[in-house]
């Protein structure tokens, strides 16, 4: 008898309640496809540090798994709690005829044991679907071949998804015996009629709470774009308290407000039933403030996560591309000291100096100046906060014939330097702003005696891998002999890839193998490089996705919730309008303009929040490199687009479905 009421009841739910259903499944596929990825390396040419990559994103996506599972987990108790208090005429219905509370609590175990597994079992297959699209998007982050394509299961995925979500749904079924234990008839006959009180009754005070907040989120607004968000100080904090209070503060008066403010517009406030929609609409604000405030920096951190997320994958995508020059790069420090003198070249192994594996290669030496004005704080310049403490490091210095040489290299045609002029380099865009000054004021460099001046505008050279936003001054080659010469370079290019994994394996034997002094202190190679920063990006890219899916879900999911509870509960109101006279037609209007206001709401005040967000981010992003942002805004605005209009969709046919249904 219990197991076909409680049959019944979990249809009756999916009809009604269809959303709540949609939030299990999508967490469950959403579960799948991020814990499968590392299944994937078996459909996409990978290579040992695209594997390596692989397992560290899969051990990141493990932790933060748990962190999501626990969201989710949240969530769904939290609208397992609404749909307790909405059936509880139900349950006393139940008790009046003889049910005690241990078998309400049987039908509640039942019902979420049944939506459970259809969830579950929907939803992994969702998972495993989806999974199969995100095997191209992975083997876009990796760059790898995606020619051997198959179909992909990921057991251990499915099975962590079924553990993960069996606790949670176990959780969910403790908390709904607890919930029965403590409900008493009375409350559960009556807990329909209470009504929560405004939170603020007068006027007056709430137009002033809102003026309030908007100061609040103009003082917020104007210290970040100052202060930026490089340094975390006193200044940042500020921002952050002055922003969640403003929000806070936003939501609690607007309903006040509106109220106040249509009332001035008579002809709509009394056209229609527009009163009716205006209150019930000012009610729910003043009721869940709080959870709106919540789900309005939820959907503002959405926004800035997908993003400047996408933003930062793409441009560390340019930077794997351009910014290493060189198959290799050996570094020695010091080399006139007794022991180690010489070039990198004569000190090294005939088998690596000589190889065949080598196309070409070129050792340059970086000097400083003994004397004078020799760092960066010695001259007029202009320092952003992005580069701490630049003031105090010391100008470098290479030589003409040195830097035409690595020019060829790179196929470039050789520059003419006179001992009158001097030219910039610099290899980051972070430090381009302080490498331009040098030309744009015509910034002397004196070297005993001679005065320089700048030839050109500072131009974007990268020297070796080693480099990383540094400046460098290209001076005639009797200048260098000046000055302390504390580094030389090596950079080599292999004749291919094959070549240069073998010179790889050369230069880690002799490092292991050279019981004298080593020809250079460390190397630093193409590939090594390019493994660290496909692992950024695609971590960056990955964590955006998944968080910014998990927080979406949850917003939309809080906000349908609370929807089709409201219109369940003012279910008489939509039905004394129906008797005096008001058409269904109007009605489902009505409906539509509350629940799309409600949907809106947030997402506006986030949308503000996030155009002075994104400003303040983009400009630490352009540091590093040009971007194109709009890209990212546009895939963000449709993935928003897409699930909340799926939400809201889903909301309204359920509600419609609530106040045809009386």
């Amino acid at each position: 008898m219990l197991s076909k009421l409680a049959f019944k009841n979990a249809l009756k739910s999916i009809k009604d309640y269809g959303v709540y259903l949609f939030t299990l499944v999508l967490g469950v596929g959403i579960f799948y496809m991020f814990n499968s990825i590392y299944a994937q390396k078996e459909i996409i040419t990978v290579t040992e540090a695209t594997e390596t990559a692989m397992r560290a994103l899969q051990k990141i996506l493990s932790y933060l798994s748990v962190f999501v599972s626990v969201i989710l987990g949240l969530l769904i108790v939290y609208a397992n709690n609404f749909f307790i208090k909405r059936r509880k005429k139900e349950f006393g219905i139940y008790m009046t005829l003889g049910m005690d509370k241990g078998g309400i609590s049987i039908i509640l175990m039942l019902e979420t044991s049944i939506m459970a597994l259809m969830a579950l079992v929907v939803g992994l297959i969702l998972g495993v679907f989806g999974s199969q699209m995100m095997s191209i998007f992975t083997a876009k982050l990796f760059e790898a071949d995606l020619s051997s394509y198959r179909f992909i299961f990921s057991y251990n995925a499915a099975v962590k998804s079924i553990i993960y979500f069996g606790i949670i749904f176990l959780t969910v079924i403790l908390f709904n015996t607890f919930s029965i234990s403590k409900l008493k008839l009375i409350d559960l006959i009556y807990g329909g009629r209470k009504n929560e009180m405004p939170r603020i009754k007068s006027m007056k005070i709430s137009t002033a709470v809102f003026v309030f907040s908007l100061l609040c989120l103009v003082a917020a607004y104007t210290i970040i774009l100052k202060n930026g968000i490089i340094k975390i100080n006193l200044w940042f904090l500020l921002s952050i308290i002055l922003g969640i209070l403003g929000t806070v503060l936003f939501f609690m008066s607007l309903s006040g407000f509106i109220v106040l403010f249509m009332q001035y517009n008579k002809g709509f406030y009394y056209k229609n039933i527009n009163i009716f929609v205006l209150r019930q609409f000012s009610s729910k604000i003043n009721t869940n403030f709080i959870s709106i405030s919540v789900i309005c920096l939820l959907l503002f951190l959405v926004i800035s996560i997908f993003s400047s997320g996408y933003s930062m994958q793409s441009l560390l995508s340019n930077e794997i591309r351009t910014s290493f020059p060189y198959d290799y790069s050996l570094v020695d420090y010091n080399y006139n000291d007794d022991e180690n003198t010489g070039t990198i070249s004569d000190r090294l192994p005939s088998d690596i100096a000589d190889s065949k594996l080598v196309a070409n290669s070129y050792e340059y030496s970086i000097g400083k100046m003994k004397n004078g004005k020799a760092l960066y704080g010695d001259y007029s310049l202009d320092f952003p906060k992005t580069l701490f403490k630049y003031e105090e490091t010391p100008l470098q210095f290479i030589s003409i014939s040195d830097y035409n040489a690595l020019r060829q290299m790179k196929g470039m045609s050789k520059v003419v330097l006179t001992e009158q002029n001097y030219l910039i380099i610099y290899d980051r865009e972070m430090v381009r702003d302080v490498a331009e000054q040098f030309y744009d004021k015509s910034i002397e460099l004196n070297f005993a005696g001679n005065t320089l001046v700048p030839l050109s505008p500072a131009e974007n050279f990268v020297l070796s891998n080693i480099e990383y936003a540094s400046i460098t001054f290209v001076v005639a080659d009797s200048f260098l002999g000046k000055m302390d010469v504390g580094k030389k370079v090596l950079n080599i290019n292999c004749v291919n890839k094959e070549a240069a994994r073998e010179f790889g394996v050369l230069l880690d034997n002799y490092n292991v193998e050279s019981d004298q002094v080593r020809a250079f202190i460390y190397y630093s190679s193409r590939q090594q490089l390019y493994d660290a920063s496909v692992v950024s990006k695609v971590s960056i890219s990955f964590l955006a996705i998944y968080l910014g899916a998990v927080f979406m879900i949850t917003c939309a999911a809080i906000l349908a919730i609370q929807q089709l509870s409201e219109v369940a509960d003012n279910i008489k109101r939509y039905d004394l309008l129906n008797k005096l006279g008001v058409e269904q037609g109007m009605l489902n209007h009505a409906l539509f303009v509350q629940i799309l206001s409600y949907f809106l709401l947030p997402l506006l005040l986030a949308a503000v929040h996030s155009v002075i967000g994104l400003i303040v981010v983009n400009k630490v992003i352009k540091l590093f490199g040009k971007i194109d942002i709009g890209f990212s805004l546009s895939a963000t605005a449709i993935f928003i687009l897409l699930i909340y209009g799926l939400y809201f969709l889903l909301t309204y046919i359920g509600s419609k479905g609530i106040v045809n249904k009386r």
